[in-house]
Formats: structure tokens, C-alpha cells, sequence
């Protein structure tokens, strides 16, 4: 867990990067079904970078002139005592925090306007809607947590963005803890499968494993044998021989920080051939990617090298025809690749992704217009510190292969009745997918794979399936 020394230096070299006062809203519980029975509260990434452990409705009002922080929370009354128990005074809370001050949250319009004194007061939005509407309303700027156009104000945006894109020791360490139960959810879902076996008992198995470390999901668990689909929530299926099975899971522990990591198997516990030669290809391309990486490494160049991986292996496959130049400067790649490579990730498992391309492609640099290019979510220049994913796939989506428009484009380079043998292998059911993702963080001189120990070669992944 980032200590309170973390904490406060981060606040600090905020307020050294800011001229304006920022005002910071933490989001509150939100309704399930009806008012009274909400989700589980998770506060905003950015509040949980710059305070631990907050309370729902908290804010904070950081100012760069006085180098004050301000926090406001909920008064402290006998009937909060007498359904949730008694909770910890403003003063103790002003320790606990390290900050200047704790007031009353009814106060918040009035206090604010108060020490911002007529100054420019910027903010971010945040999930919650009425903690985003209440932000708006004392800052008076648009606002829109959906937009990035409205999502906070650029300078606010890059001052964080800068701060949360490298990782400090104490957040690599958390990573590195989360990664840790994300193995051991991960070999549990393996060594649970066997034909016959429900997905959701598989999932539950993977989300069991995150609750018993005091973790939750950081996302909604991908789990299914049905890996074409790329986020694929449903877990209705029956596993059966000859099934692959994609689970893409992580745990997020209390303070935010987190794991993603992708891994398949076959159910039978061994690949079939064509199961085979797809999955060492992709561990081929994901390996060859993370190598590339270290700083300065432009990320667009980590994601083209799983590209052209993809394609040369998939020619040697004579599932593609002509060069691996050709097929990756035509796109033909990315009817079995059809995403980006990776994402940032730490406090969110896409990290300051509702920050927009502002922060994800940095000076000028501007999203491809190409199917599937388009979806590379990133393509910043890496910083020791960064912390991000790499994970390609090659998957055999019915939408995609029988697409008019594809073929005709594609039908010099692409083998189109071999892919309708991989659509209709399995009894029908099709080959579906396959993805294997790690953690990655750039160091000083390369890099570090956080979830290394997640099993991904093809025989560890083999020797686990149906042992429990």
C-alpha cells in the first residue's frame, strides 16, 4: 500500500507543476437498483493517487499559493454511527491524510470559493454525475466524463498525466502484489478445467481467488471459449474437448493499483495442431514485442513488431500469401489482429484512458484511420517508470473473414477457404481465439515483466490443465 509519504509528494509535485487551485472530487456510492443499495464504492483514480483510502463524497481543494490542501468530507453524526459504525473524527482524518485541513462537506461551495479568492478553479470530471455536475457548478467549467473534450482542463490533465504515466517504487510494488494473486487465480482456472465444467464455475474460481486477498476484479472478467469475441463478459458456456479456453482477469487491490493478464488453454489439456501453431505464434509475437521495449522505444513500434510476427507466421501457415511487408502495409494483419497491442496501466486498468488521445498520443501524433490500427490505444514514446501491457492475439472472427469488403480487398494476400476451415473446425463451433498478455514496466536500461510468473509456454500451460 503507497504510504502517507507517498502521498503528500505527489500532492506536492502537483502543486509545483499547477497555478491554478484544483479542486478534486472522490465520487460517491452509486445506486444499483434502487437508491439505498449501491455498488461497491471505488473512488476516483486520480483522488486515490493523491489520498488513501477515501470516503465516498470526499473532495479536496489543493492550492498552489498557500501550498494548502483542504479536505471535505461528511459531518460526522450518531445515525451514520449507528448504521456503519463509528468512523474517525476531522482531526484524526487531518493526520491520517497529512493534510492542512478537513472541513465539513456542506461547506464545500462556499469554502472553496472563499480561498480560491476570484482565481481560475480547475477540476476533472469524475464517474459519479453529481459529483461531476457539483464540480461544475462551483468551478464553472463543462464538464462531461464521457467526453474528453470536457474531461478536465489540459494543464490540470498533463500536470497528473505526468505524474501518474511513471510509476514510483511504492506503486510498482503493489502491481507487483496484485500480480502476484492474479497467478495464482489464473493457474486456478486452469487447473479447474475439464470437459463438462461451466465457465462461470471457472470464473468464479478466478474471482474467488481475488476476494480471498482482500482483492476485487479490476474489470469485468473475460472468461470464454469463445476468444473471437474480444470482450467477451458472458460465461454461459459449457467447456468442451477441443475448446479453447481465453480468460482475461486481474486483481485490483484497495489502493487502486492493478493486474491484466490474459493466458489460454485447451480444455483437453492439450493443443490440437492448428491450437498449436496459432498459440506459439502469438507467444512468438508477444515476446518479440516486450524485447523491443526500453526507453525512447516509440510504443507504435512495440505493436508493429507483434504485427509483423503475426504475419510471417501466419504465411508460414498459408493462412496469408506475399511478403511481411506487404501484408502489414496493407492492413491484412489485422483481420487476425484486429487491436492494439497494449494500454498504460496502474491505478486504472487503462490507465487515464478518459484523459484521451491528449496524453495517449502526445505531441501531435494522431490515431491511424485503418480497421484495427485505429484500436491501438497508445503510441507514446516509453519512460523508465511506465507501466503498460503487451498483448497480441490472432483470432478467427466470422464478421470480419466473411466481410465482402475484406475479401475482395484481401484476396491476393489472404487464403479465405483455409480461414472457413478454422471457422467450422470443432464440430462448428470454430476455432475461436487466442491472446496472451503480461504487465510490462520499462526500467533505466529495458524492461521488467511484472506477471512473469503467470505460466505461458505452451507445455507449462499443458502440464496444469485439469490437475486440481
Amino acid at each position: 500500500m503507497p504510504s502517507l509519504d507517498f502521498h503528500r509528494r505527489q500532492r506536492s509535485a502537483l502543486l509545483d507543476s499547477t497555478r491554478n487551485p484544483t479542486l478534486l472530487m472522490a465520487g460517491g456510492w452509486l445506486s444499483r437498483n434502487y437508491p439505498a443499495n449501491p455498488f461497491a464504492f471505488r473512488a476516483d483514480s486520480t483522488f486515490l493517487y493523491f489520498f488513501d483510502a477515501p470516503e465516498a463524497d470526499a473532495a479536496a481543494l489543493l492550492d498552489p499559493d498557500s501550498r494548502e490542501v483542504t479536505l471535505f468530507l461528511h459531518e460526522r453524526t450518531d445515525d451514520e454511527a449507528l448504521w456503519h459504525g463509528p468512523v474517525p473524527s476531522f482531526e484524526e482524518m487531518k493526520q491520517r491524510h497529512g493534510v492542512d485541513a478537513v472541513l465539513a462537506l456542506s461547506s464545500l461551495e462556499d469554502a472553496v470559493q472563499k480561498i480560491a479568492n476570484g482565481r481560475q478553479i480547475d477540476t476533472i470530471a469524475v464517474a459519479d454525475p453529481k459529483a461531476t455536475a457539483l464540480a461544475a457548478k462551483i468551478t464553472g467549467h463543462d464538464l462531461a466524463f464521457a467526453d474528453e473534450s470536457r474531461f478536465g482542463q489540459p494543464d490540470l490533465l498533463d500536470a497528473v498525466a505526468k505524474l501518474r504515466a511513471r510509476k514510483e517504487p511504492e506503486e510498482v510494488d503493489e502491481m507487483r502484489r496484485t500480480a502476484a494473486v492474479t497467478d495464482e487465480a489464473h493457474r486456478a482456472a486452469i487447473m479447474h478445467t475439464k470437459p463438462g465444467v461451466h465457465e462461470q464455475m471457472l470464473t468464479g474460481t478466478v474471482e474467488g481467488t481475488f476476494l480471498r486477498h482482500g482483492c476485487v476484479p479490476a474489470y469485468n472478467t473475460i472468461l470464454s471459449i469463445r476468444g473471437e469475441v474480444l470482450h467477451n463478459h458472458a460465461h454461459d458456456k459449457v467447456v468442451q474437448d477441443g475448446d479453447i479456453v481465453l480468460l482475461d482477469g486481474g486483481a485490483e487491490a484497495q489502493s487502486g493499483y492493478c493486474s491484466d493478464v490474459t493466458r489460454c488453454w485447451p480444455v483437453s489439456g492439450k493443443f490440437s495442431g492448428e491450437g498449436a501453431d496459432i498459440y506459439d505464434i502469438v507467444l512468438q509475437a508477444e515476446m518479440a514485442s516486450i524485447e523491443l521495449v526500453r526507453p525512447g522505444m516509440r510504443y507504435r513500434d512495440v505493436h508493429m513488431e507483434s504485427c509483423r510476427v503475426i504475419a510471417d507466421g501466419l504465411s508460414s501457415l498459408g493462412i496469408m500469401r506475399g511478403s511481411v511487408d506487404s501484408l502489414v502495409e496493407s492492413g491484412a494483419h489485422t483481420l487476425f489482429f484486429p487491436h492494439g497491442v497494449g494500454h498504460l496501466i496502474g491505478i486504472d486498468v487503462h490507465d487515464m484512458e478518459g484523459f484521451g488521445d491528449r496524453v495517449h498520443y502526445p505531441g501531435g501524433r494522431t490515431r491511424s484511420d485503418d480497421f484495427g490500427t485505429a484500436f491501438l490505444r497508445m503510441d507514446r514514446d516509453l519512460e523508465s517508470g511506465n507501466t503498460f501491457t503487451v498483448e497480441p492475439g490472432i483470432y478467427f472472427v466470422p464478421a470480419i473473414l466473411h466481410n465482402a469488403e475484406f475479401r475482395a480487398k484481401y484476396a491476393e494476400q489472404v487464403d479465405f477457404d483455409k480461414c472457413e476451415a478454422y471457422l467450422q473446425m470443432n464440430d462448428g463451433r470454430g476455432f475461436g481465439g487466442i491472446r496472451i498478455e503480461d504487465d510490462v514496466l520499462a526500467t533505466e536500461d529495458g524492461y521488467e515483466v511484472l506477471t512473469a510468473a503467470v505460466p505461458k509456454q505452451r507445455d507449462e500451460v499443458e502440464a496444469l490443465v485439469g490437475t486440481a
